[in-house]
């Protein structure tokens, strides 16, 4: 009898199935957040404007006195997610502007944006895609891949143990 190939043949079976279960289970937790979520752009404030905390900014002033213009600057822009509490105030919200994407994102671009600086935020996040899509895909990986692993690690070593005990 061999118990190292009954028990890889197990593991193998065991990791099938793991892989099948929790890489669709990660997929449809993650995907919907990760790359069809709703985001918006992180404004980015001028240094002049900035003293310390954002309680001592004088949101008054002209926007552009304030954030600092992307298309102007060609910065990179960083978006964060919207989280679902906020989502319908953000959706009846009058300060931003919706921008659906073919990939299921939403993008709310604040309304206050030159038409210039509108299109390089969209133009922006359209380009960014593929790092969520990666993002995404390494959590779903991780999810399926590293228990199997750590199965078969764990199995190798309780092997290893009892083949110690064994008579020469």
């Amino acid at each position: 009898m061999n118990v190292g190939r009954g028990l890889f043949r197990a593991w193998v079976l065991v990791s099938i199935l793991w892989i099948a279960g929790a890489g669709t289970a990660a997929y449809l937790a993650v995907v919907p957040d990760t790359v069809s979520g709703n985001y918006q752009p992180v404004l980015e404030i001028r240094k002049e404007a900035w003293n310390a905390t954002t309680e001592s900014i004088d949101w008054n002033k002209p926007f552009y006195e304030l954030i600092v213009s992307p298309s102007a600057e060609k910065s990179e822009v960083l978006f964060s997610k919207v989280d679902w509490e906020y989502l319908a105030e953000w959706e009846k919200g009058q300060s931003h502007k919706l921008v659906n994407f073919p990939d299921d994102s939403t993008l709310f671009v604040q309304k206050q944006y030159t038409e210039a600086d509108k299109e390089y935020v969209v133009q922006q996040f359209w380009q960014q895609r593929w790092t969520r899509r990666g993002k995404a895909a390494g959590i779903v990986a991780a999810w399926a891949l590293v228990p199997c692993v750590a199965l078969f690690a764990l199995g190798y070593a309780l092997l290893w143990v009892g083949r110690g005990f064994r008579r020469a």
